[in-house]
């Protein structure tokens, strides 16, 4: 009976079943020399601005900005959404830090302004990157040309 049950595993179970060969993809998968972003920014950089660019409600405060002729208030900035003073404040600082907004202090408020320049430079040159084809250079490297 102990036979015929070892017989009954190794059909139901595999066991004692040669082992199956590895499976080989038919074509190659991925770069041997995947091209790096640093040309455009360092990675916490990156990090940083795309981090504020994933939010709605910040990318709504840079629309804002750029909707508006100078620098605005914070109070002026969080009357335009309905969310309480304390988030669009969370917002703001998170924005500033990822610097993508110029802070100004003055008497008793902070005044913001888009920062286009680095706006361009980091996001903008990052979406060009990956939707450019580019170039090879000599030894075979991908060449993207940044021209601002």
């Amino acid at each position: 009976m102990a036979h015929f049950l070892g017989t009954i595993s190794k059909i139901v179970y595999g066991f004692g079943m040669p082992a199956t060969r590895a499976r080989v993809p038919a074509f190659p998968v991925g770069r041997p020399h995947p091209p790096t972003l640093h040309d455009v920014a360092d990675r916490e950089m990156l990090d940083k601005v795309f981090k504020a660019l994933a939010n709605e409600t910040r990318r709504g405060i840079l629309a804002v900005l750029h909707d508006h002729p100078g620098p605005m208030s914070s109070h002026d900035i969080a009357r335009r959404f309905d969310i309480p003073w304390q988030g669009v404040s969370r917002h703001l600082r998170l924005l500033t830090e990822a610097g993508l907004l110029v802070c100004d202090l003055r008497q008793n408020e902070r005044a913001y302004t888009l920062d286009r320049a680095l706006l361009r430079r980091v996001a903008g040159r990052w979406v060009m990157r990956v939707a450019t084809k580019g170039t090879v250079d000599a030894e075979g490297n991908l060449v993207f040309d940044f021209a601002e």
